[in-house]
């Protein structure tokens, strides 16, 4: 029987390429599952190898010894014109590929013209080497075998070429809509986020058996909201400075229900402020003494007084404070002279002003101590600093001249500085002036200033706009970075410096309006990103619009996570 040979050995690999390759493209453009990944894929490629092999063991039985009856008779005398065919479609396909790589080229290429050249110049490559192949194999002893052994290779680049053209249209696909790409994991995060909210984890003290018991019928005797006069000695007899920390702070908690007199608790309660090493305790001892009653704690009020100095912690200082705020005009005065002496201390000084202003009203000689100290030696500099937020708007306009004093005790920038805590309390003032530092350093190492200045509230500061786009655009990397985290928090209005960065033939510049958009928050400007992202996606993108896709994509996916929270 005499057939075609060739056609019948290459039509089943031409049927494998098509399923392959369609395979892959169906699984990565509906399913977003790419098929390299999937081993179904293989299992159904190998299936279909097999199932070709079959197919021309098949061919080359029936052919006989007629396989090369269907070939050109020129090609039994000179196999070379078809092997220069098959070299000159390889050099095209390379070609095809090499151009793709071109920053220029439209995304087009990618997903069209290459699948197209390389799908032709395959079959070109296999049709015009199995020519040479079956005639070098007709002349050997054991002809249809050799046949078979020497096409193997050449068969083999169907399913390899099928899965990287299926791998190149899915990615130029994705390509091409850059939203598909990080939108599919992300959904599936914020979700986890969402069900599984983060806590802290906090390692629960284990007490011996004996306390543990004890505590908690103290604690419930505490909360239960009942007199509990019946337990009034078990109460009492908890109320040893030689107790553990847990016990004694709930049997001060249950005083209050146990409706002890004063002349029984209040020394007890005496002791343990003075005598128990737990802070916890003795603050919980000083905020159960106005039970009772204003004439009874007024006579120990001396020894409130002398809770008030820097050797005791700063919540019994506090707690002490608001407790003699309360007993009259007398000790309010008095309890005000000790926190005044008290801003002096490195320890107590912040804790003073607290209660100086918020609990006893007197603001005037915190801002008057401020004043006085923001323009005197470092250590009195950095107390005076860390008292601002503790200060009304009002009060802190007093403070506005000497907003220099307060840049140059900035030491590193973070969110965690006292100084920047205070340049950010005090408002237009201090990012002027961190302004000014990024500008013109004088106080500041330029990228501490650039830091602070990414850390302040920049959004509604236009003037801030020039400033963060001007130093994005700086030689010094750490300067760059932080100048564009701030020129991305300034939202929506910022838009058109970033795209210009991203815009840059220069990669730092690049780099900045990525981390500008990293930084940005601004749910205003979704609507202009997403054009902004149409703009710069589809088939017709080249590499460097889908560089600024991508960008723009991962500021809108933080954006619509902050709109889900």
């Amino acid at each position: 029987m005499k057939i075609n040979v060739l056609r019948n050995l290459v039509i089943p690999w031409v049927l494998l390429f098509i399923l392959a390759l369609g395979g892959a493209v169906t699984a990565g453009v509906h399913f977003h599952i790419l098929a390299k990944d999937h081993p179904a894929y293989f299992i159904s490629i190998g299936l279909g190898i097999l199932l070709s092999l079959v197919s021309n063991i098949n061919t080359l039985n029936t052919a006989g010894i007629w396989i090369t009856h269907s070939l050109p008779s020129s090609l039994r005398t000179n196999s070379w014109p078809w092997i220069t065919s098959a070299i000159k479609a390889t050099c095209w396909a390379g070609l095809a590929a090499l151009i793709g790589q071109l920053s220029f080229v439209p995304l087009f290429w990618q997903a069209f013209v290459i699948p197209a050249v390389f799908t032709v110049a395959l079959f070109v490559v296999i049709w015009r080497l199995m020519g040479p192949i079956l005639t070098w194999s007709s002349s050997m002893t054991f002809s249809r075998m050799a046949a078979g052994m020497m096409s193997l290779p050449v068969f083999a680049l169907v399913p390899l070429t099928a899965i990287f053209l299926g791998q190149t249209i899915v990615t130029a696909y994705f390509s091409s809509r850059p939203e598909l790409v990080i939108m599919a994991p992300q959904t599936t995060a914020v979700a986890m986020t969402k069900s599984a909210p983060e806590t802290k984890v906090i390692a629960k003290v284990i007490l011996p058996p004996v306390i543990e018991k004890r505590v908690e019928t103290l604690q419930a005797l505490a909360e239960s909201g009942q007199s509990c006069h019946d337990d009034s000695k078990l109460i009492q007899a908890n109320l040893d400075p030689k107790s553990h920390e847990d016990i004694v702070f709930w049997a001060i908690k249950a005083v209050r229900c146990a409706d002890m007199k004063a002349v029984v608790a209040l020394p007890r309660l005496v002791t343990l402020m003075t005598s128990h090493p737990s802070t916890k305790v003795r603050v919980a001892a000083i905020q159960a003494m106005p039970h009772f009653g204003t004439e009874n704690l007024k006579r120990m009020a001396y020894l409130l007084y002398k809770r008030l100095n820097e050797k005791n912690p700063p919540e019994v200082i506090k707690a002490a404070a608001l407790v003699l705020s309360r007993l009259g005009e007398e000790e309010r005065k008095s309890a005000s002279h000790r926190l005044q002496t008290l801003l002096d201390s490195q320890v107590a000084g912040t804790v003073a002003a607290e209660v100086l202003v918020n609990s006893l009203k007197q603001e005037e000689l915190v801002a008057e101590y401020v004043v006085q100290n923001l323009a005197g030696p470092v250590e009195a500099r950095e107390r005076a600093v860390q008292m601002i937020c503790q200060l009304s708007p009002k009060s802190r306009a007093f403070a506005e001249p000497l907003v220099d004093q307060v840049v140059a005790s900035v030491k590193t920038g973070s969110e965690s500085d006292p100084a920047m805590i205070a340049l950010d309390c005090m408002g237009k003032s201090g990012l002027q002036a961190i302004q000014k530092e990024v500008l013109e350093n004088q106080k500041l190492e330029r990228s501490v200033a650039a830091r602070a200045l990414s850390e302040m509230s920049v959004k509604e500061s236009p003037g801030v706009l020039e400033t963060a786009s001007h130093c994005a655009s700086d030689k010094n990397d750490q300067v760059r970075q932080y100048c564009s985290q701030s020129l991305g928090k300034m939202g929506a209005s910022a838009l058109p410096k970033i795209l210009d960065l991203l815009k840059s033939n220069d990669t730092n510049l690049k780099d900045a309006g990525k981390i500008a958009l990293g930084s940005m928050n601004d749910p205003l400007a979704k609507p202009e990103l997403e054009k902004i992202r149409a703009d710069n996606s589809g088939w017709m993108a080249n590499q460097r619009k889908l560089q600024i896709a991508k960008a723009v994509d991962t500021a809108l996916i933080k954006i619509d996570n902050e709109i889900q929270k």
